[in-house]
C-alpha cells in the first residue's frame, strides 16, 4: 500500500512539473523548443548523464568514507543504492525532508545502528552544506553583476535562499555538537509520541533513542578528530556540488549552445538558492519558473528545451532510478519477513 502511495505521489509530481514545462513552452516558442530537441547531441547527453552519475557517486563515496571510519560493515554498492533511495524520497517530499530518514530506516534494516547511520548521513550533509553555502557567496556576487539590471528583487530572492541554507548549516552544527540539546530534543520527541499514543512504553523508547543519540554524537566526535577524513569529505563534497551546478552547461552543449562556463554555474547557484526555500516536492513550480527567468538571458530561444532536459536529469531521473532502487529494497525487506 505504501509502495503504491509513493508511486502515485511521484507520478503526480512529475505530471505537474511536465505540465508547467509545457505551459512555459506554450507561452514562449514551442516550435523552437521542438526543433532544439530534435537536433540534440546524444554524445553531450551521455556526458551529462556521466555528470549526474558522478553526483550520485560522490554523495555515496562521502557516506562510505564516514561509514568506514566508524568501522561500519556496509558495502559501497549498497550505499550507492541507499543514495538512490534517498534521492527518490527527497524528490517526493516537501523541502526534500524524506530522503535521509528513509535512508536511515533502510540502513537499520541492514543491521547498521541508527545512531551510526544518522552520523554517516549527517556528516556528509554537513560538508555538503558548507560547500554550498560558501559557493553561494561567490555565486551571488558574480550573478548580481549579470542580472541586477534585468531581474528586480534579485538580491532579496537570493538572500532568502542563502539565509535558509545558512540556517540549516547552523542547526546541523548545533545539534551535532551540543549533546545536551540533542538529548533534550529526543526526550521531548519521545514524550510527544507517547502523548499521541503512537508508542506506549515511554521508558523503553526513551532509552533506545538516547542510546542512539549518544552513539550519533560519539561518531560525530570521531569524525571531528580525523583531519584526513574531514579534508577528504570536504573535497568530495566540492566535487558533488560541482557536478550539480555543471549539469546545465553540458545540457546547453547538447543543444548546440555555448555559454561561458562560469556564467552558467553562478546562475545555477542562484537558481538553486531561490528554489531551495519553496516547500513543494522537488521545488516543483519554482524550479521551472526560476530556471526560465534566469537562463533565458543565457540560453535564448533554447531555454525551455534546456529546462526540459535539465529537469529530466536532475529530477525525473532521480524519481525513476530511485523508485526502482526503492522498490527493489522494499521487496528484499518483505522477503526477509516471510
Amino acid at each position: 500500500m505504501a509502495k503504491a502511495s509513493n508511486l502515485a505521489k511521484a507520478l503526480l509530481i512529475v505530471l505537474i512539473s511536465l505540465v508547467l514545462v509545457l505551459l512555459i513552452a506554450g507561452i514562449t516558442d514551442i516550435r523552437a523548443t521542438i526543433n532544439a530537441l530534435k537536433k540534440i547531441s546524444l554524445e553531450w547527453l551521455l556526458v551529462t548523464f556521466l555528470i549526474v552519475f558522478s553526483d550520485w557517486f560522490t554523495e555515496t563515496l562521502t557516506v562510505w568514507m564516514f561509514a568506514h571510519s566508524y568501522k561500519t560493515n556496509i558495502s559501497l554498492i549498497y550505499l550507492f543504492k541507499n543514495t538512490l533511495v534517498g534521492r527518490f524520497f527527497s524528490a517526493i517530499t516537501p523541502f526534500s525532508t524524506g530522503g535521509q530518514p528513509m535512508q536511515i530506516a533502510f540502513l537499520g534494516k541492514r543491521g547498521v545502528e541508527y545512531g551510526q547511520a544518522a552520523a554517516m548521513l549527517m556528516s556528509r550533509f554537513l560538508f555538503y552544506q558548507i560547500v554550498v553555502t560558501s559557493a553561494s557567496v561567490f555565486g551571488l556576487v558574480r550573478a548580481y553583476s549579470l542580472f541586477a539590471k534585468k531581474i528586480s528583487n534579485l538580491a532579496l530572492l537570493a538572500f532568502f535562499g542563502f539565509a535558509l541554507n545558512g540556517f540549516v548549516l547552523f542547526l546541523i552544527l548545533l545539534f551535532g555538537l551540543n549533546r545536551a540539546l540533542a538529548e533534550k530534543t529526543v526526550s521531548k520527541v519521545s514524550k510527544f509520541l507517547v502523548s499521541m499514543k503512537i508508542v506506549k512504553r515511554k521508558e523503553i523508547l526513551q532509552q533506545r533513542l538516547l542510546e542512539q543519540t549518544r552513539l550519533f554524537h560519539d561518531c560525530m566526535k570521531q569524525s571531528a578528530k580525523s583531519p584526513l577524513v574531514m579534508v577528504a569529505a570536504f573535497f568530495i563534497a566540492f566535487l558533488e556540488v560541482w557536478a550539480k551546478i555543471s549539469i546545465t552547461y553540458f545540457v546547453g552543449r547538447s543543444l548546440g549552445v555555448y555559454v561561458p562556463y562560469l556564467d552558467i554555474v553562478v546562475t545555477q547557484l542562484v537558481v538553486f538558492l531561490i528554489a531551495s526555500f519553496v516547500p513543494t516536492p522537488g521545488a516543483t513550480g519554482a524550479s521551472e519558473g526560476v530556471y526560465t527567468l534566469f537562463f533565458k538571458y543565457l540560453l535564448g530561444p533554447k531555454t525551455v528545451a534546456a529546462l526540459l532536459v535539465w529537469r529530466f536529469f536532475t529530477y525525473y531521473l532521480n524519481i525513476i532510478v530511485g523508485g526502482v532502487a526503492t522498490a527493489h529494497e522494499l521487496q528484499r525487506v518483505a522477503a526477509e519477513k516471510t
